[in-house]
Formats: C-alpha cells, sequence, structure tokens
C-alpha cells in the first residue's frame, strides 16, 4: 500500500479501515506462521540433520544435553580426551638410540653407546609409516602329465582359485571402501592403481562387489531371521532413490533393508505377520499400522515437536502455542533428569518409576487440556500423544529400552551420507548389495569388531565352499 491508498483507506471511515486493518493483521499472522515452518531445521522439527543448511545463522547453536547453554565446537568439558598410546617397545620393528654428545655442563665427550651411565627412562616417541605397497602376485600352474600308456593327465588347479583373478582381501577392502568409506567405482581404481599398485578395470570392481554380495547373503539370512525374536529392536528408513533404505537395531546386530516402499508392508516381510517385541521407533503410520504390541516413541523427535511449536507460537504471539510447548520441555527435561540418574547407576528401576510418577501424571493433564486447543498444532500433537500416551514411559517399565530412537538414526547416518554420493542404485541387485555391506559394516561396529578381516573371512569361506562366519 502507497501513501495515496493509504490516505484514501482513512478517509473512507472507520468501519473500512478497521476491516483494512484486521485483514492485515491476519494475513500477517498467516505468513508469520509459514516463516516460522519454513525456518525449522533438526533442532526443532523430525528433519534430519543432514538437511541443514551449515550457513544458516538462525539455526539454533547445540546446547548441552538438557540445560540451553550455547555449546562451543570441539570437545566439551569433561570429556576424556584421546590420544595415541606407544606400543611395548619390543613390538616395535626397529629402535633407534640417541645419546648426548658431549656434558652441557663441563663438555666433555659422553659414550654414544649402551656403556653410558644412563640415569632414569628413556624419551620415548614413535613413528609410523607405512612402505610402498607391493602386490603379491601368485601364478598357479597345472601341469599335463604323460603316462607310459600313452594317455595324458591334466592337473586341475583349486576351484577357490579359479573364482576370481583378485585375492579374497583385496576384494574385501574394495567392498569396505564401498560400505564404510562411501568411495565410487571409480575412486576404487584410482586407489588400486595409485595406493596398491594394481591395475584393475571397473567391470573388474562391480564384478568383485558382486560376488561379496553373494558371500554374504547367507549371514544377512540368519540375522533377518533372528530378528523376530528380539525382544526390542530401533527402526527407522531414509529414503534410497526410488527405493526406501530401513535399518532393524537389536541388542547385537544391526538390519538394513532395502524396499521399494515405505508401508507397512515391509514390516510384514522383515518381522512376520506380528512381532511380539517392543518396537522403538518414531510416530511414522506404517509403525503404528503394523505393532499392536508396545511401542517406545523417540523422546529426541518430541523434544524437537515442542521447540518447532514453541517458535511457532513466539513467531505468531499464540499463548497456547507457547504455554503448551514450554509445559511439556520442561516436564520431558525433568523426566529425562530423573533418567539419567538411573542410568547413570544412582537409583534403582523401582525408584526411577516413583520419581517419575507425578512427571508423567503432569504430563497426562496438559496434553488432555491442549486437545481441544484453537491452535492446530497445539491440538494435532496433543490429541496424538494423548492416544498414545503409555507409548512414552514404556523405557521406565522394562529392561533394554531406551527413550530415544537415536541408536537407529546413527545407525543410519553412514547410508544417508553414501545415498548423497552414490544417489542410490538402479537394480534389485545393487540394493541388495547395499543392505547387505551396510548389515555387516555396521555390526562389526556395534560389536566392535574389524569389518574388514570379516569381509577377508567370509569371501574366503565363500570361495572354498565353507559355511560363513556367523555375527550372531
Amino acid at each position: 500500500m502507497d501513501r495515496r491508498a493509504a490516505e484514501k483507506l482513512y478517509d473512507s471511515g472507520k468501519e473500512p479501515t478497521v476491516a483494512k486493518l484486521l485483514e492485515y493483521d491476519e494475513e500477517t499472522e498467516k505468513l508469520k506462521r509459514k516463516i516460522a515452518q519454513l525456518e525449522k531445521n533438526s533442532t526443532d522439527s523430525s528433519k534430519p540433520p543432514s538437511s541443514d543448511n551449515p550457513q544458516d545463522k538462525n539455526q539454533q547453536p547445540k546446547t548441552d544435553n538438557d540445560n540451553n547453554k550455547k555449546r562451543k565446537p570441539g570437545g566439551q568439558p569433561g570429556h576424556k580426551g584421546s590420544m595415541r598410546e606407544l606400543i611395548p617397545v619390543e613390538e616395535a620393528d626397529d629402535v633407534l638410540h640417541y645419546y648426548p654428545e658431549k656434558c652441557e655442563n663441563c663438555g666433555k665427550a659422553l659414550p654414544q653407546d649402551e656403556t653410558a651411565n644412563e640415569v632414569g627412562e628413556p624419551f620415548r616417541w614413535q613413528v609410523v609409516e607405512i612402505e610402498p605397497i607391493k602386490p603379491i602376485i601368485t601364478e598357479h600352474q597345472g601341469h599335463s602329465t604323460l603316462c607310459e600308456c600313452g594317455c595324458r593327465t591334466s592337473a586341475s588347479l583349486p576351484a577357490e582359485v579359479l573364482t576370481s583373478n583378485f585375492g579374497p582381501r583385496l576384494t574385501s577392502i574394495i567392498a569396505y571402501l564401498a560400505a564404510a568409506l562411501h568411495v565410487s567405482r571409480r575412486g576404487t581404481r584410482e586407489f588400486c592403481e595409485t595406493l596398491l599398485n594394481i591395475k584393475i578395470a571397473l567391470g573388474s570392481v562391480q564384478n568383485l562387489l558382486e560376488s561379496t554380495s553373494d558371500a554374504l547373503e547367507p549371514i544377512d539370512k540368519k540375522l533377518k531371521d533372528a530378528l523376530p525374536k528380539e525382544p526390542v529392536l530401533n527402526s527407522d528408513e531414509t529414503g534410497w532413490r526410488d527405493r526406501w533404505l530401513w535399518i532393524f537395531v537389536a541388542s547385537t546386530f544391526i538390519y538394513f533393508q532395502a524396499a521399494k516402499s515405505r508401508s507397512s508392508k515391509v514390516l510384514v516381510d522383515v518381522l512376520g505377520n506380528v512381532y511380539h517385541g517392543i518396537l522403538c521407533v518414531d510416530r511414522w503410520g506404517a509403525y503404528t499400522k503394523y505393532h499392536k504390541g508396545l511401542f517406545q516413541i523417540c523422546w529426541a523427535h518430541l523434544k524437537r515437536d515442542f521447540l518447532g511449536i514453541l517458535k511457532i507460537g513466539e513467531a505468531a504471539q499464540s499463548e497456547d502455542a507457547i504455554v503448551f510447548a514450554q509445559t511439556m520441555e520442561k516436564l520431558r527435561k525433568k523426566i529425562m533428569a530423573v533418567w539419567y540418574l538411573f542410568k547413570e547407576g544412582h537409583i534403582s528401576r523401582s525408584e526411577l518409576i516413583k520419581k517419575t510418577k507425578s512427571a508423567r501424571n503432569a504430563m497426562r493433564r496438559c496434553l488432555k487440556q491442549y486437545i481441544h486447543s484453537e491452535e492446530k498444532c497445539v491440538q494435532t500433537l496433543a490429541k496424538k500423544l494423548f492416544k498414545r500416551f503409555d507409548d512414552l514411559f514404556i523405557f521406565i517399565f522394562y529392561e533394554g529400552v531406551e527413550p530415544t530412537n537415536n541408536i537407529a538414526e546413527r545407525g543410519i547416518r553412514p547410508a544417508v551420507q553414501w545415498r548423497k554420493i552414490c544417489f542410490g542404485n538402479r537394480s534389485d541387485n545393487g540394493a541388495a548389495l547395499t543392505s547387505r555391506l551396510l548389515t555387516v559394516t555396521r555390526t562389526c561396529w556395534l560389536q566392535k569388531r574389524n569389518p574388514l578381516e570379516f569381509l577377508v573371512d567370509t569371501v574366503t569361506a565363500h570361495r572354498s565352499g565353507q559355511t560363513a562366519p556367523s555375527l550372531i
């Protein structure tokens, strides 16, 4: 509106002016809410951290646990630092000794060997180096022998030798580069030629990955068959080109499934028609549609929901949104504070139940109060949480259950990073390769095992026709 239009509106009288101002005010409120929604990031919504703009100055700073102090980059106060430890001197490949040439006081020359009059322990410093890598090439020759009877007999090479021109360790290194380090096929070829001094074609790289997938198939099936028997599972999913990549985290292993759907049909395929354990997830509808047993709803998502509503409330000056979000967040912090006491061993399970009772009851009252809120986002969340109220507190009453789904989100993060580089798979075989490699490498991560050595054992067993090693 320019000045002339404003003056014309003013001259039109009280009623038209008031009506126009109210109209503008309503439009302003809508725009504020829209801006608040657009400004949401991983700290106040279910958006993943990878979707955040790293240069967004308005993004909320990371904070320490549940206090609102700004957290500086790097190691935090109380964090135990880590440094390289010296290996025992007898394990070193070479030991070089240095002695002072002359006395700092009188200038007299000092012995330069073990005859010196040493005092105290020597200062130790270790340098780790890699020599130029020279591949080991083994030629296998099958000879033919002529018998006295005139028959010519030829020797057969071992079956495992003829499966590939590249050995199990090199094959496993290539698989590890793809699964754990997200190196492309061309990047893998360059790595082999530059660092390993091995010439290899792109087709050979792909063939070795496919053979690794075949070797991992029985391991993958065994883990999938074990999932329905697990008492507690954390699950999550993320986009994967024209598919969805699902993760299921058990107590001792992680299973990935690449599927063409994000629906509950995937859960039926993986867990069977009925899962009898506790499912720890976010509030995605596929889980609630499939599972009729015990749920644990992720509290990390709840925190983001409360902060998101608070941001909308402050932008739109909505008292309902502000009070609801602040109340629920305050109660959440109280419950989490008691939970951390339990996790650190300061209180028992029965004390955990007792000390959180008042906060749980207060949260129920708050949700019930705001079910009919005029603020749509408040009403929607209050209704959903009130309906599934018991699913908020399974972690308080059952062993092995965490209040958040962080273990699944951390487990799937490397897959998200891989997706951003490779853009997913174009075939079913490629999708199977992806899920199997992720299953094995992330399970090894969970079990603190060396994934490369496990891959070597698996490929070796597959080529020699032996039973594959187990991750269970």
